[in-house]
Parts: C-alpha cells; sequence; structure tokens
C-alpha cells in the first residue's frame, strides 16, 4: 500500500537550508500559487506550512521590534477613539 503524500512531509522546525529554498523560490517565481512551491523549491513540505512560514517569517516587508513612541501614540489614540470594534479598510 503507498504512503500518501501527507504522511511523509516534513513537521516542526524549519532549518536554515529549507528557508533559503524558499526565499530562493519565492524570488525566482513570486509568492502565489502556493501547491507548486514546494516541488519547485524542492521542499518536504506542504503548500500551506509554506505559505505560513513565508508570510509570517521571511517577507522582507515584516518589522520585528518593539513598537516606537510615535506608533504607541497613534494605538492609543485609535484604541480611545474606535475601542475594540472591527473597521472595514
Amino acid at each position: 500500500m503507498e504512503r500518501s503524500r501527507s504522511s511523509s512531509l516534513k513537521k516542526g522546525l524549519w532549518s536554515e537550508q529549507e528557508d533559503f529554498l524558499l526565499k530562493k523560490c519565492i524570488e525566482e517565481y513570486g509568492a502565489g500559487s502556493w501547491h507548486k512551491v514546494p516541488l519547485r523549491a524542492g521542499l518536504n513540505r506542504c503548500r500551506k506550512s509554506c505559505r505560513l512560514r513565508w508570510f509570517n517569517y521571511l517577507q522582507p516587508e515584516i518589522r520585528r521590534g518593539e513598537f516606537s513612541p510615535d506608533e504607541v501614540d497613534l494605538i492609543i489614540k485609535m484604541h480611545k477613539l474606535l475601542g475594540n470594534r472591527q473597521i472595514s479598510i
């Protein structure tokens, strides 16, 4: 009986090599067509894992660290104005 693809996929922490392969693939083909990314990148990961890794950790536009004092002030002012309600942008 043939093993399903999902049971043979790697799970858990990503290695630096896997991150490099994913970045290289996104640079070459762009973000999207996530069903093709694991094959193109040579990764033994599912497409959802690749997509989440890119959007949550590797995307260059992601800023990590603390908020600036101006950002904190803006957040507080907006919360006083709007509260916790959701707004459509």
